[in-house]
This record gives C-alpha cells, sequence and structure tokens, in this order.
C-alpha cells in the first residue's frame, strides 16, 4: 500500500510506500500522481521506501515501470529515502530513465 505525504508542500509530491505493492495500488498511485501534476508544473517528488517490500508480482512491477517511463520528465527532482541494495540498484536504473535530479 502506500499513502500521499508532503501535502502541505504545494510544489513536491510525497509519497510513502509500505509492504508489497500490488498492480491495482499501483494504477491508484499513477491516478494520484496525474492528479498532482495538472496542479503543478515540474514538482519535487519525495519517495519514501524505508518499509517497502517489494512488488505482489511481475503485473504489479510492469505498473510500476509504465509510471517510471510516462512520468519520466515530470518532475524537477526526485528524492528516494530507504536503503539496501535493492533500492539502490533500482535506483541507478530509473536515474537512466528520467532528466529529473534524482538522489
Amino acid at each position: 500500500m502506500f499513502t500521499e505525504t508532503l501535502t502541505a508542500h504545494d510544489d513536491t509530491i510525497g509519497l510513502a510506500c509500505e509492504g508489497k505493492l500490488s498492480e491495482s495500488d499501483l494504477k491508484r498511485m499513477h491516478a494520484l500522481l496525474h492528479e498532482r501534476l495538472q496542479e503543478t508544473s515540474k514538482p519535487g517528488l519525495v519517495l519514501d521506501l524505508t518499509r517497502f517490500e517489494g512488488y505482489d508480482g511481475p503485473s504489479a512491477l510492469l505498473e510500476d515501470l509504465k509510471i517510471d517511463t510516462a512520468h519520466r520528465n515530470d518532475f524537477r527532482r526526485v528524492a528516494v529515502v530507504g536503503e539496501g541494495a535493492l533500492l539502490e540498484w533500482g535506483t541507478r536504473f530509473a536515474d537512466v530513465l528520467t532528466t529529473a535530479e534524482l538522489r
């Protein structure tokens, strides 16, 4: 599941992911991103993945890749919070897909 955070900051979208994300979780996240991106041009994005445990199957991973590629130029900066080798690898891969500053 995921929750929206940082709602008081108009120029930054915050998302916290917890447990395993399903395809439906990611579709809801994608809809939320579309809504927030209509409100602000080139916002920042903060992803809190400290409690993220992965994907609930290959369809969820594919849905996440769709989000990454669809919005690769929509954010000015992206911050990923978390630790672990898989998270570091995923961040490096995402850095190739985006024009945003990614840390």
